[in-house]
């Protein structure tokens, strides 16, 4: 499942009170084929969240949704019915100039008649947050959804009623009953203390009086557990608490029972842990005892402060060791450890700790994005625009999105307009930094028109700069545009010379700095390559391999050999070509950047298909299969794609390279506004015209196939 958080796991609680719940929902899915939408309101406490994961990985294990087409999407950021949107284009992984309405993630959903399960987690944030016109245009976003016939909607609630004009299938999770609450109990109690406790009268009150909910009896049966209290004990503790505590009201919010356990001496005993929690509930994800320190800086012992509110219940310890909580508070301590943590993982592809870094990035992502996104355009904290840039580049370099970087523009546009700033040189860095990092997102999202604008703003701002002209961050951004304008492919070569050999210039204008001057080798060597000069590319990018190497720039050198294999390709050396892919594959996953591990993988099933060699470029295909997701390029998908589509062919497999050609199409379509699309969308509807006449795969049939293209 994609972008599930995999701290979640399903409690004992849950267990004993959603078993039989999550068969009736996993079976209500798999009964109906369309027009499946389900809610599951509850009290604060009740585990929706965990149930409603269950249910996610229940579908896919019977089969009912495939694995890749279940989503989550995290509602607990989604103040508004914009920024619902910009998470539903986040999270669906689909694209569009603009976030502004939801046509184009309708459109998309619709064109792709692939079954989709939706989890709609913590939705009332955005139906409960608004206004009045705010939740009718939340109800909208949710009936155009449910209009789509192939969507299945799962929904989980704080609430009483259940959002927009649908008619919902409801499964509320109500408390445990006698049994379940009093096994769970003793499971808890015993699990803290060590030790049995026999029930009686005294835990049946005790549990009426909390209301058999499965939060409230996990804090009072692991602090009582703790304690050594008694059940009685425990009861008289409860109701001198006050009536304001829950009392049996299974529709009132868990905040009392929370505040229960944290008045407790355990909690008091320790200051700092009221501290670290307010900073854990701020991470809907959790968060990692490795990554813990950068979180809560202020706090000097985060072991004890960790084993106190293990102690109340308030956190839970994965084996994996991951934190969660179950409420959100605010504080600016955890924006500022926010961009502490980006800024100490910023590197580039070439750092010796880049796939370290985007590792880490990675394991906070759903986090650092809720919290950069509520940077306001005017008046940002310190460090704030550049963690702003720094994710967005990280996201042009993993899952490319244009709406981080969009707001990183606006807010370091804003800095720069501010007639009060200090510092106009670092203001107008950020700026062309900002220019930079969307325009690259916008290249790998195949919106070039889009892209060449701001990579031309990014130079323009870098070679302008109020402390004179940065020459090597104008060289890579001018590589950038190069790499954009040979993509599109609507240039001569002639007409893009002049700004290759600039792009050199400025990367090696200083002559002892080898890193930057074989980045400008670089360059001109895949210019080189795009030229069809190949003998020189290739005597240009084996001497700037050597360098690389040299360096340990795994990223810079993987991109060499690219280049390097596809021209031995192009010569019809293609044994040589395929082994040159595969250093150029190593070093792609030694630098962890995905736009190189999915391209290597990409043209080495090309040269295996050239080869013969089918069945190994099958099993290439499952690996290039999620990286390809994950750089959201339709061309790039569509071109896998159309390579699978004829690799089945080649194997007499028809069924499959319709069902391949077809996917192939309908990505290729999505940037039919680019050469490649165009033709690509060609070939794929040719070919499916022939294979949709023939009722058998024979080599006659798979001859008169169009080869993919670039099938060098």
């Amino acid at each position: 499942m994609r972008h599930t958080p995999d701290r979640i796991r399903l409690p004992r609680t849950i267990y004993s009170m959603g078993a039989r719940l999550l068969s009736t929902i996993s079976s209500l899915f798999s009964a109906r084929k369309d027009h499946h939408e389900y809610a599951s309101p509850g009290s604060g406490g009740m585990g929706k969240t965990s149930v409603a994961l269950a249910v996610a990985k229940q579908v896919v294990v019977e089969n009912i949704f495939p694995k890749e087409y279940v989503f989550w999407v995290p509602c607990v950021e989604a103040k508004s019915p914009d920024l619902l949107r910009r998470i539903l284009y986040a999270q669906l992984r689909i694209t569009a100039k603009s976030y502004d309405s939801l046509g184009p993630l309708v459109t998309d959903l619709d064109t792709s008649k692939e079954r989709r399960l939706l989890l709609l987690d913590n939705f009332e944030t955005p139906w409960l947050s608004g206004s009045g016109k705010d939740q009718a245009e939340i109800g909208d976003i949710l009936v155009r959804l449910a209009k789509l016939p192939h969507i299945a909607l799962l929904v989980t609630m704080t609430s009483g009623f259940s959002p927009g004009r649908i008619q919902w299938q409801h499964r509320a999770l109500h408390a445990l009953d006698a049994d379940a609450a009093r096994d769970v109990f003793r499971a808890k109690y015993r699990d803290a203390a060590g030790l049995e406790l026999s029930t009686g009268p005294e835990l049946d009150r005790l549990l009426t009086a909390i209301g058999r909910i499965p939060l409230a009896i996990t804090l009072m049966a692991t602090c009582g557990g703790h304690q050594g209290t008694s059940p009685a004990a425990l009861l008289k503790e409860w109701e001198s608490a006050g009536t304001r505590m829950l009392a049996g009201d299974e529709t009132r919010s868990m905040d009392e029972t929370i505040r229960l356990s944290m008045e407790r001496s355990v909690v008091k005993s320790n200051p700092e842990a009221l501290t670290l929690l307010a900073i854990l509930s701020m991470l809907p994800a959790g968060t990692t005892g490795q990554n813990l320190s950068w979180w809560a800086p202020t706090v000097t012992s985060l072991s004890a402060a960790v084993g106190t509110l293990r102690a109340a219940a308030l956190i839970e310890f994965q084996r994996n060791g991951h934190f969660e909580t179950s409420r959100i508070f605010s504080g600016n301590q955890v924006h500022d450890a926010c961009y502490a943590f980006v800024l100490r993982h910023k590197s580039i592809p070439d750092d010796y700790k880049s796939k370290s870094d985007l590792e880490a990035i990675a394991s906070e992502e759903i986090n650092i994005q809720g919290l950069l996104m509520e940077i306001p355009v005017h008046t940002p904290r310190p460090n704030a625009v550049d963690a702003l840039i720094a994710f967005s580049w990280y996201q042009s370099r993993t899952k490319p999105s244009t709406v981080v970087a969009s707001h990183a523009l606006e807010v370091a546009r804003a800095v720069y307009n501010d007639s009060h700033i200090a510092d106009h040189d670092a203001a107008a860095r950020r700026v062309a930094a900002a220019h930079q990092s969307l325009g690259r997102s916008l290249y790998m999202l195949d919106l070039y028109d889009d892209a060449c604008t701001h990579l031309e703003e990014a130079i323009a701002w870098f070679k302008d700069l109020p402390g004179g002209a940065d020459l090597q961050l104008a060289g890579e951004a001018s590589m950038d545009l190069l790499d954009t304008w040979m993509y599109i492919g609507t240039k001569q070569s002639p007409e893009l010379e002049p700004l290759a050999r600039e792009a050199q210039a400025h990367l090696s204008h200083d002559e002892t700095d080898k890193y930057h001057v074989a980045r400008g080798l670089l360059g001109f060597g895949h210019f080189l390559w795009w030229s069809c000069r190949r003998d020189e590319a290739l005597e240009t990018l084996s001497a700037t391999k050597a360098i690389f190497e040299h360096l340990g720039c795994a990223a810079s050198a993987a991109e060499c050999l690219y280049y390097m294999a596809r021209s031995y390709a192009r010569l019809g050396r293609t044994t040589e070509a395929l082994r040159t892919m595969k250093d150029a594959l190593k070093n792609a996953d030694q630098s962890g950047e995905v736009l190189w591990m999915c391209w290597t993988r990409t043209t080495m099933m090309t040269y295996l298909i050239d080869l013969g060699s089918y069945a190994e470029a099958s099993t290439i295909f499952t690996q290039w299969l999620s990286l390809s997701q994950a750089t959201g390029s339709p061309n790039n998908i569509g071109q896998g794609l159309e390579l699978l589509a004829y690799n089945s062919a080649a194997m007499m497999n028809l069924p499959g390279a319709r069902v391949a050609y077809q996917g192939a199409r309908i990505h290729f379509t999505k940037s039919k506004s680019t050469r490649m699309g165009r033709e690509g969308v060609d070939r794929c509807s040719g070919n499916l015209r022939m294979l949709e006449s023939i009722t058998e795969m024979d080599q006659d049939n798979f001859s008169r196939l169009i080869q993919p293209f670039p099938m060098y």
